[in-house]
């Protein structure tokens, strides 16, 4: 049940992205309750290319702000960790990322669509539908993940297909998976499934999402558009791994940890471990019980 007046942490990741000035700026404008929500900010520059790029502007008050120079970043689960830690206690905690807009009075209808889940640890979270900067939508549509296979480094891949709201039940829809630009629920979440800071960008989705159910939380994805985010390529936002040469490095270590932690092969590199009981799965349910919700097999890289 909601509390009367129930806060929200938003933990943002920003590499180097001249939008993110703009989602705060909505995600404030757009909320039925702006007093009410706060925001964290991971934000990673390269100086003096950045320097003077403003990623707050008028709501510098509700936010809190990690900057980061481009060279000690890790990547997104490193950045995402890092957000995480400036929550204050905010009851609820959304993770979006640092280029999206979002429908009006999206706090109230996360909170109202998440009471509505049939699960006392519910977490909503889905593709948002797709924009294009500044603010034309391109869709409108909700998200349903579903897998998509094995890649070449056998992790796991997931791809959603797009209703319109309309066809839908109305009602939030269980689901195995999870999207990390877009996920909701109770402040405790990332309290018991605290962000991995050692994936650096393959695999940070079906992890979370084993992490999470074997944790005892229930995914669900929403039945309505509630943010839209801007899947473009553009010379303005770089990647990590278009400043970093080593890039590939971190990502070799955190495609064996994922590994490793899905059970698909075992690692026995304390580098690829590093505190990997800090951020290995749950007790309350186990990973070949998600395996059987997923309709997939780790060892065997197989979907069912």
């Amino acid at each position: 049940m909601t509390l009367a007046s129930p806060s929200i942490f938003v933990a943002v990741a920003a590499y180097r992205d001249r939008d993110c000035v703009n989602t705060i700026d909505d995600l404030f404008r757009k909320a039925l309750h702006p007093d009410r929500i706060r925001a964290g900010i991971c934000w990673q520059f390269l100086s003096p290319e950045d320097d003077g790029v403003d990623p707050l502007g008028q709501w510098r008050e509700s936010c809190r702000l990690t900057p980061v120079y481009a060279a000690q970043a890790e990547g997104v689960g490193w950045a995402r960790h890092r957000a995480h830690a400036l929550r204050r206690g905010e009851d609820y905690v959304l993770q979006i990322d640092s280029h999206m807009r979002f429908v009006d009075g999206w706090d109230a209808k996360l909170l109202a669509m998440l009471d509505e889940c049939p699960s006392d640890r519910p977490i909503l979270s889905n593709y948002p539908a797709a924009f294009s900067p500044p603010d034309r939508i391109e869709t409108h549509v909700v998200s349903i993940i579903h897998p998509a296979g094995f890649d070449q480094d056998g992790v796991l891949k997931q791809e959603s297909v797009g209703y319109a709201p309309d066809r839908l039940s109305g009602r939030p829809r269980p689901s195995a998976f999870v999207a990390a630009g877009f996920l909701f629920g109770d402040g405790r979440w990332i309290e018991e499934v605290p962000y991995d800071p050692f994936l650096y960008f393959q695999g940070e989705e079906i992890t979370l999402a084993a992490r999470l159910f074997t944790s005892g939380w229930d995914v669900f994805s929403p039945f309505d558009v509630l943010a839209y985010h801007d899947y473009g390529q553009r010379p303005d936002r770089p990647r990590h791994w278009n400043d970093r040469r080593d890039w590939h490095l971190l990502n070799r270590r955190s495609v064996r940890r994922v590994r490793h932690l899905l059970g698909t092969e075992e690692s026995f590199d304390p580098e690829v471990l590093r505190d990997i009981e800090l951020y290995g799965l749950g007790t309350r349910r186990s990973l070949a019980e998600y395996e059987a919700f997923a309709r997939v097999d780790f060892r065997k890289l197989e979907v069912g």
